[in-house]
């Protein structure tokens, strides 16, 4: 339901939707409730993780480096649970090259990759292009976030884009923390309709994980193992 619920609000806002699927069944597609007409599905491998899919679909879609807005999700986030337009806006009306719904510092200061928006058509210059162009398959998450997530951060302050954050870190957690983890209550209030994945299949690893479903049933009226 989270990915046919964020495609339905994505398509709202007409953007045409490339959905890559890594999924090892090749039978027809299942949607619930009418799929967009505005959607392209892609198949791949389940190698590479989410940069590797969004390298896969730049690649096999040139045009989509060209477009004026281009947004970057993965499927690591449950919800959303009400209106995304407010983020959409933030987005609309920034004047960054690029950006993203959350930052941190965990580890250093970068964009959280879970969803990164780009302006203008600058994934078609040639640093961004290099570097979607450079993703390769990695030994473990953690290289992703080092190479990948970290990585393309740190070519954009070397390359002098600009970016900007819907919701910064600052206003989530201390320095160190990962919002989208230590911070989900505080996300919540601040109009984050979303909550990561992780915390409800690993709820130890925030103090206060095992709220998660009781918090989300009591703000949004939902059962989240419907959403996942």
């Amino acid at each position: 339901r989270s990915v046919v619920e964020l495609t339905a609000q994505l398509a709202n806002h007409d953007y045409h939707i490339v959905l890559v699927s890594t999924s090892p069944d090749c039978g027809p597609l299942e949607w619930m409730g009418l799929k967009p007409d505005n959607i392209t599905v892609l198949r791949r491998p389940n190698v590479g993780y989410d940069f590797g899919s969004w390298a896969v679909a730049l690649d096999r879609y040139p045009s989509i480096a060209a477009a004026e807005q281009v947004l970057l999700f993965n499927d690591s986030l449950a919800g959303p649970f009400r209106s995304i337009d407010q983020l959409i806006e933030h987005f609309h009306e920034s004047g960054a090259d690029v950006w993203g719904l959350t930052d941190t510092s965990q580890f250093c200061h970068h964009l959280q990759s879970y969803c990164l928006g780009f302006k203008a058509g600058c994934l078609g210059e040639a640093p961004l292009m290099r570097f979607w162009r450079g993703i390769r398959v990695e030994a473990s998450r953690e290289d992703v976030i080092w190479r990948n997530e970290i990585g393309l951060s740190r070519l954009l302050a070397r390359e002098r884009y600009s970016i900007d954050v819907a919701i910064s870190y600052r206003s989530v957690v201390r320095e160190g923390e990962n919002p989208t983890i230590l911070g989900w209550r505080r996300l919540l209030d601040l109009g984050f309709p979303f909550v990561k994945r992780q915390l409800l299949s690993q709820p130890e690893v925030a103090p206060d994980g095992s709220m998660v479903r009781e918090e989300l049933e009591r703000r949004f009226g939902v059962n989240v193992d419907q959403w996942l």
